[in-house]
């Protein structure tokens, strides 16, 4: 875009308290947008060009209340765009089960909690707000994703998410962690598989919280470049966990994973290994024994990252298509 934009980006705080500046700001701002961070409030639109809704808009009711006031008053407003990066259910041609839902997910749901971020919370939210009309532009970051919404009727486009140096690089240190999850633990399904995977005597390690420091930021990039293999073990079946990748591939750690649904732009076997549960204690012991061969895969995962899936490339295929709508004759 030629004009810089006055963009309102929404961000949401770790539970631990830290804050984290969204990468997404940065690359705005380099870029030569004028961007003004909005937690839960949204008082002068007509002061923005744009509304960036990150994540997922159902953790912002009170902006989605606003913007309802605003279109039944008729005044101005900016462009919405939503940026979707949170589950939804599968299409159905997946060959994957219908998303279970625990307790907590469940506890969210019935409260109303602003928190839920269920694959059902989400795809009710996005239909409400396509049916109210309070967005212009939706934008998902699966392909498996962009299928569910157009199966249901509701217009999206789909642009992977981006590697921002905040993800790690390579450190070249020793790796002396063979197997390691990264992620939240109070996942129920998440603790059982991983117990599964201990029982059939393979060694991971397992840590991360939303409430802890210590696997966020430059102690999250040492840990990753100390690890040999980095699984993705999904909350849901089939999801494809972008961020995960792009943590164990811009490490150079090699990512398996649990098999996932339309996983482009990742391919398996070439940029991260797909294995089931079953299968996955042989898969890590063979990439354990054959360094060369996790080496290979995991430099073709961090070339992808690093090279080809940069945030400043999603960030301009979002803005291109945000032009799109403001501009629909050029």
């Amino acid at each position: 875009m030629s004009a810089p934009l006055q963009i309102a980006l929404t961000y949401r705080p770790l539970p631990n308290g830290e804050y984290t500046h969204p990468e997404v700001a940065d690359v705005l701002t380099q870029m030569g947008h004028r961007v003004s961070l909005i937690r839960d409030d949204f008082p002068d639109p007509k002061s923005f060009d744009l509304l960036w809704i990150a994540g997922n808009a159902n953790w912002h009711p009170r902006i989605l209340r606003q913007l309802a006031l605003h279109r039944q008053a008729g005044g101005r407003r900016p462009l919405v765009l939503i940026r979707h990066t949170e589950p939804l259910p599968m299409p159905k041609d997946a060959p994957f089960p219908r998303p279970r839902l625990h307790l907590r997910e469940i506890a969210k749901i019935l409260l109303r909690d602003a928190r839920a971020t269920d694959p059902f919370t989400n795809a009710r939210r996005l239909g409400q707000l396509a049916r109210a009309r309070l967005y212009d532009v939706l934008v998902v970051s699966t392909p498996s994703r962009q299928a569910y919404l157009a199966e249901c009727g509701i217009t999206s486009s789909m642009v992977p998410m981006g590697y921002h140096p905040s993800y790690g690089r390579d450190l070249g240190l020793e790796r002396d962690i063979d197997v390691l999850f990264l992620g939240a633990l109070d996942v129920p399904r998440r603790r059982t598989l991983i117990a599964r995977l201990r029982e059939a005597k393979v060694p991971v390690q397992a840590m991360g919280s939303w409430y802890t420091t210590g696997t966020w930021g430059e102690s999250r990039t040492r840990l990753l470049n100390r690890t040999r293999i980095l699984l993705n073990i999904q909350r849901f079946p089939g999801e494809l966990s972008g961020q995960r990748m792009l943590l164990g591939m811009a490490n150079k750690a090699l990512v398996i994973s649990e098999p996932v649904y339309m996983p482009g732009p990742y391919v398996p076997g070439q940029h991260w290994v797909q294995a089931t549960i079953d299968e996955m204690p042989a898969t890590v012991a063979h990439y354990l024994a054959h360094e060369d061969q996790r080496r290979e895969i995991a430099e073709a995962g961090h070339d992808l990252a690093v090279n080809h899936l940069r945030l400043e490339q999603s960030v301009a295929e979002i803005l291109a298509l945000v032009a799109q709508v403001r501009n629909p004759a050029v």
